[in-house]
């Protein structure tokens, strides 16, 4: 099963389009993807007619958020119009809350085209490569609301996760092994050497959300691997080998501390270059894999003239 991707649609349909004035901006109602706040709007601009994307959040702190949209004018006809937006979302001074296309179509050419019974039909298909200074959103409750769907309890650091042993020994060797021959109605369990934040995203992805991405990708490779959790494990490579944005030379240290010989293989057929290899090699050997060493070092000679 491939990573989960941060994906998602907006759509909207926006009424009285013909009664747009000049320099006047339309907004959609606000949805929320991913713990973040979105919307689309439609800008007029003389004869032009733009479309964008917004990012509402409104936090002191510096945030950030990549993203990959494809912004789309739809007909129930099947016509549509559509650009590509690579940008970044942000506070900082080179940043903003908004991103689109100020010309994206002529109003005449809207309103002949793609305006139906005075209505626009506006898509964004937005995919998120990256997310800094934005605090996760719990996914899913593990919490004493989930008592009764639950037959054990899992303490990290004094809090409390209700699970299904079940479920859990299903995903886990480890969880298996601990779960047999208890026969107590709830057993408890104290977990240690995990955080409880790192835990909960754990958990999260044992159950099927979409708790993966660059901020937490460590901490639940690290528990997938102590907890002998192959589904969470393979979860985790996909994820580094496909949607990660983390450098080489970090992809090769976490494939070399937990075996993930898919990524180290990926990894390796990317370096192309010897200052490539140079910004892998690390000075302390021991966090290496040696044989990936020797296989750069022999890829370097060949490279060096």
């Amino acid at each position: 099963m491939p990573a989960i991707a941060k994906e998602f649609v907006l759509t909207n349909i926006f009424k009285n389009v013909s009664e747009m004035k000049e320099d006047s901006e339309i907004f959609s109602e606000g949805q929320e993807h991913f713990g973040v706040p979105w919307e689309l709007s439609i800008v007029r601009t003389g004869q032009d007619i733009g479309i964008f994307l917004h990012c509402l959040i409104y936090k002191r702190k510096k945030w950030r958020v990549k993203v990959e949209a494809n912004l789309k004018l739809v007909t129930f006809t099947g016509k549509v119009l559509s650009a590509v937006l690579n940008d970044t979302f942000g506070n900082s001074d080179d940043e903003s809350y908004g991103c689109g296309y100020e010309t994206f179509i002529t109003l005449d050419k809207l309103m002949k085209d793609y305006v139906i019974d005075d209505s626009l039909t506006v898509e964004a298909h937005v995919k998120i490569l990256k997310m800094a200074g934005i605090q996760k959103k719990r996914l899913r409750s593990f919490g004493k609301s989930t008592r009764k769907f639950s037959d054990a309890i899992l303490i990290v650091k004094n809090k409390k996760f209700f699970v299904s042993k079940l479920f859990l020994a299903s995903q886990s060797t480890f969880f298996k092994s601990l779960f047999t021959n208890n026969l107590k109605k709830r057993p408890k369990y104290t977990l240690s050497n995990a955080e409880p934040k790192d835990f909960q995203n754990f958990l999260e992805l044992l159950y099927g959300e979409s708790s993966i991405d660059d901020s937490t990708i460590k901490g639940i490779l690290r528990l997938a691997h102590r907890y002998a959790a192959k589904m969470a494990t393979r979860k985790c490579e996909e994820f580094l080998m496909e949607n990660s944005e983390k450098t080489l030379k970090k992809k090769l240290k976490l494939a070399y501390r937990y075996k993930l010989d898919n990524l180290k293989n990926k990894c390796l057929s990317e370096i192309t270059t010897a200052s490539e290899i140079r910004s892998v090699l690390s000075h302390d050997s021991s966090e290496m894999d040696p044989s990936l060493v020797g296989a750069l070092l022999q890829k370097l000679l060949t490279l060096v003239p």
